[in-house]
């Protein structure tokens, strides 16, 4: 059994890197030829293949090389790292449909819903990783409810920190 020290290092520190890297990587145009939206019409052109694929590859590959650093005897650590991007990334598609249904564009904010989609924003990914975590067996639900805590409340401070370094548009 791990620690939660060992959970938060587990479930967070892969994914705040591979986010981290998929910001640079947009402003970049790093792997252009895959930045084709999941589809436009149902989550915006800021959805694409190129996020599936990197945080997800980026989040198995980290997590692997974790396991091997810090002897976490995960015994599928690369696949657990690409499911937990997997889900981070799909965990983000339905508050994006529901601004396209509203006729909220990509990268817009609701004037209308501001704080509501503000909120579904910095905790939907966080939330489904989680409940993916917790749903493998790797952690019981109230530590699944607190490392949610932290990862929201991570999400909202790396989001601020990436407004400022203009790695991204807005918080």
């Amino acid at each position: 059994m791990y620690s939660f020290s060992q959970h938060i290092a587990i479930v967070l520190l892969p994914l705040l890197i591979s986010n981290v890297l998929h910001m640079i990587i947009i402003k970049t145009a790093i792997f252009s030829n895959v930045k084709r939206p999941i589809s436009t019409k149902l989550f915006g052109n800021n959805k694409t293949w190129r996020g599936f694929l990197v945080v997800s590859v980026v989040n198995g590959l980290l997590l692997f090389l974790m396991n091997l650093l810090f002897s976490f005897h995960l015994t599928h650590a690369f696949w657990l790292g690409f499911v937990l991007g997997v889900s981070y990334m799909l965990f983000e598609l339905p508050n994006s449909y529901m601004k396209r249904k509203l006729g909220i564009e990509a990268g817009e904010k609701s004037e209308t819903h501001a704080l509501f989609f503000m909120l579904l924003d910095k905790t939907d990914s966080a939330f489904g990783v989680n409940l993916v975590y917790f749903l493998l067996g790797f952690i019981t639900f109230p530590n699944a409810l607190l490392l949610f805590a932290i990862s929201s409340s991570l999400h909202i401070s790396m989001s601020y920190f990436l407004v400022q370094l203009h790695l991204k548009k807005s918080f």
